[in-house]
Parts: structure tokens; sequence; C-alpha cells
């Protein structure tokens, strides 16, 4: 796609006008953005810090990141890798030889490269309160202890959050210190991010935004604040701001460091003043190692619909002849954030938003942003048809693991439609999502709303018979199939 190029300042007004367009349209209270070019930086801060207690959103407002944390997690794991304390690639046990799992085969073979790429195949959205002191990771491992192993290890490819606090209670061990007292010396120290903070009370002393979730068509404050302590490798507890997490994407992109400066607005062009990080491993890391692909994952999280993905460590991997995107985002109690940034062509799109509609908002901006600076947009995807028989095939109850929930998937009307629980904080019911198939085993959601376009697989066993759905990154077993815990180390 040829994109006819903008001056800097035209680049700006439109990525403002872009912004402020579709936060009407979405009604999310407060927004930071961020536009990273070879030319400069741009950024737009919107709305404000509650509905309640409004604050205007600026450089330095502080928003949850979610579970852009486990790039975090992972980069603390590199460091101890040249540090010489840690190995990826041998068991954790050698590092926490106390380790259990429910699948004792599991728990003996399992490396930290595997928690690292969610690979580890036990439940993985595990959120326990375990107190808020600094045995709350050695507390949820022994919940995790207890929990099922939903695949074999290295089989079906499914994101999971509870593998992280193994790399996190790993982080400790080998530091001596707690999970946050350990990243923050290693990481955010000599990357100058003095505004992204663990714990509320830091949290507290600096303008701060409030999560906000959508109940029908309304927005409400969440309370509480705050995911448990046990949850910090994952992204449960981790705040930033638009200039540390700046910070942060100048390091991932260039292996460098920006120096403090005055807030820029949009159409501020950035100097071109990078310097080296300060003396670290950071330094002298082998950044490209981080997006280096594992293993591909199914539907890509941050790439257009229907596109196939990988996993790098920790990174999701979206490759075009124009460019390597590399991603992660975020969600927690009221906030979705989204970052991404090319390494090779020295672009990135930073988020934060508090409203658990943010992601909807985010994508949107992201693809402007592709289309614009990389010349990237989504292919045309014709409809696939799938005959009624087959569809039934993929009929049933679809298990939420660790809860009592499930997705419900039905034909209606000669379309299969999933009954999708609202899991969010304050809501009940369900959500409908109509499914358009785009390959034999393969859809998209078109149900017009947060949802819509997210990509939905079968996955058949070695009977053809329909095992798993696998919803965005997630996966969750057809309820009554007997899955063998023996699979290949392959997508199937």
């Amino acid at each position: 796609m040829t994109v006819t190029p903008k001056s800097s300042t035209e680049l700006a007004a439109a990525f403002e006008q872009e912004a402020k367009r579709l936060l009407g349209e979405y009604k999310i209270p407060g927004v930071t953005l961020g536009m990273l070019t070879p030319d400069g930086d741009y950024f737009v801060h919107l709305g404000v810090t509650s509905l309640e207690n409004p604050l205007p959103i600026d450089a330095d407002t502080i928003f949850q990141i979610g579970s852009t944390t486990k790039t975090i997690t992972s980069l603390t794991c590199s460091v101890l890798v040249a540090q010489g304390k840690l190995d990826l690639d041998v068991p954790v046990r050698t590092y926490l030889p106390d380790f259990k799992l429910k699948d004792e085969s599991v728990a003996a073979a399992l490396t930290v490269r595997d928690v690292l790429t969610h690979q580890g195949g036990f439940q993985g959205d595990l959120f326990e309160e375990t107190g808020n002191g600094d045995d709350a990771l050695s507390k949820v491992l022994d919940i995790l202890a207890e929990s099922p192993q939903v695949v074999a290890l290295r089989s079906h490819w499914s994101y999971n959050n509870a593998g992280f606090y193994v790399a996190g209670r790993v982080i400790e061990v080998l530091t001596g210190k707690p999970y946050e007292a350990a990243v923050t010396e290693l990481i955010f120290e000599p990357l100058g991010m003095d505004h992204t903070l663990f714990f509320p009370s830091q949290v507290m002393t600096y303008r701060f935004a409030a999560g906000h979730n959508k109940i029908d068509d309304e927005l409400v404050i969440q309370r509480p604040w705050i995911l448990p302590r046990s949850s910090a490798p994952a992204g449960g507890t981790l705040n930033s701001t638009m200039r540390d997490m700046t910070r942060y994407a100048y390091y991932i992109m260039s292996g460098t460091t920006i120096p403090a400066r005055p807030d820029q607005e949009a159409g501020a062009q950035g100097e071109d003043t990078a310097t080296p990080a300060e003396a670290s491993p950071l330094e002298t890391l082998d950044r490209p190692l981080l997006w280096k692909p594992q293993r591909p994952i199914g539907d890509a999280l941050n790439g257009f619909p229907g596109e196939r993905g990988q996993i790098g460590q920790s990174w999701f991997i979206d490759q075009y002849p124009q460019a390597t995107i590399i991603s992660h985002g975020g969600t927690t109690h009221g906030h979705q954030s989204d970052f991404w940034v090319s390494p090779d062509r020295k672009v990135g799109f930073i988020a934060m938003t508090n409203a658990s509609n943010g992601h909807a908002y985010n994508r949107k901006l992201s693809k402007w942003i592709k289309r614009e600076l990389l010349g990237l947009s989504a292919a045309e995807l014709p409809e696939h048809f799938v005959s009624p028989d087959t569809l039934s095939d993929f009929e049933g109850k679809y298990l939420i693991i660790g809860t009592a929930m499930n997705i419900g998937s039905h034909l209606e009307g000669g379309r299969l439609t999933l009954t999708i629980p609202d899991t969010t904080p304050g809501a009940s019911g369900t959500k409908p999502a109509p499914l358009r198939f785009i390959a034999p085993n393969r859809a998209l959601v078109t149900s017009g709303g947060d949802l819509d376009d997210t990509g939905v697989e079968f996955l058949r066993g070695a009977d053809d018979k329909v095992e798993f759905m696998r919803m965005g990154v997630r996966l969750y077993p057809l309820e009554g199939r007997e899955v063998a815990q023996t699979m290949p180390l392959t997508e199937i």
C-alpha cells in the first residue's frame, strides 16, 4: 500500500484529530497516547483521570499497564542470564527445588523459557489474593501446585498468566530480593523510569488514573483499584506514565534511553538526543533475542484480522515485508493499554486508557498509524462457506478453566454464534458473538462491538473431533471431550 508522506506538522495534527474522533466514538474517560517516529515523537493526552474526581491527563499521569509487564519480567530474566545467574533452558527446579504442579512430569521438565513463552499448559488465569507481604509469590505457587493441567507441556499454545508467577519467583530467589525490588533495580533505575511503580502507597502520591468499567452503556469507577500482589510478574500491579513507557520503547528499539525533557504535545517534534542506558547488563544485551520467534500462536494478537502470529520471549511478533512489529498490551481493573514497536523501522505506538473498552479504541488508532507510517493495511478476507453439518461439530460448551462459566456455541439462523459471559466486574449476563468463517476451522467475531474481529479457531484432535476453541489468545476445552495428555509438541 502506498501512502503519501505527511510533513511533521500534518502528521501531528492528523494523529491528534484521529485520537479525538475515536475518543468521541468510544467515550473513554481518559487516554495518553504516543506515536514514535524516526523524525520525532508525538504525544496526545485527552480526557480525565476519573469521572468522579477529574483531573486532566498529562504525560506524567500514572496508568496501570497490565500485561505489558510480562515483557519487563522477561527482560529481567535476560539480565540475569547476562549476569550468569540464569539459564532459560534448564528445569525450573534448578532454582526452585520444591516446585510442584499437578502433573509431576511437567513440574520436572518445565523451564523458564517455557513460562516466558506461555507453554506450560496448566491453568493460566489464576488471580489469588495471598496478601501484601514479600511472600505473596511463594504462596501463589502453592496454589498453582493444585491447579489443573489443561494440555500437555509445549503442546497447544495458550496465553498463561500463572507461568509468569513462576518466573517472578525465580527472579526473587536469584536476586535475594522481592520481585518488585529486583525489577526496579535491574530495569527501571538504569532506564530512568522513576515513575514506574508497583505499590498503591507509591502511586497515590502522584496524579493517577482510576479505572472504569463499561456496564451496559455506562462507564463506572472500578473498585478495588488494583489486582493482588501475587499477580505482579504477569502484570497485575505495575503502573507507569507515557514519559516512562517512551523510555522503555526506545530501549527496546535501540538499546538507548532518552533524557528527561519538557512534555511534548502533539506536533512537538522530538530531538535526536538518545543516549546509552546507564552501565548495566542492559547496555550490551542482545535485544533481538527477545523477539526471535519461538513458535506460532494461531491468530495474531496485534495483527490485522485473520493474520497469524508468533511468540518470542514474551513478545508477540507480526512480520511483514515492510516491517517487523513486536507488541504486548494489558487489561487490569478498568484499565486497558497497548504497546508496540517496530525495531527495524524505529516506529512505535503507546496507548494507555482508563476504561474496559480501551483495546477497541487503541486498535483503531493503531491501524491508522500502521497505515500512515508503515504502509500496512488489512487484507480482504472473503467468507468461507462451512456446511451446517460441519458447523454442528463446533456446537457445545467451552469451559473457562478455573471458573464455573463457559462459552456457549450454537447455530442460529444458519450461522455459528458464541455466547460469552460478561466478566466485567459489576456486570452480568452474556454477550452474543456471531462468527464469520474465513477458513474451515477459523472465524472472526462480527458482533460490531468491542470483540469485533477477534479471531476464533477450533482445534481438532487425532480423531478429527473438536477438542478446543481458541478465542483471542486463550484456549477453552470443549466440555465432555477426553483430551490426551500426550499430544505432540507441535501445533495441531
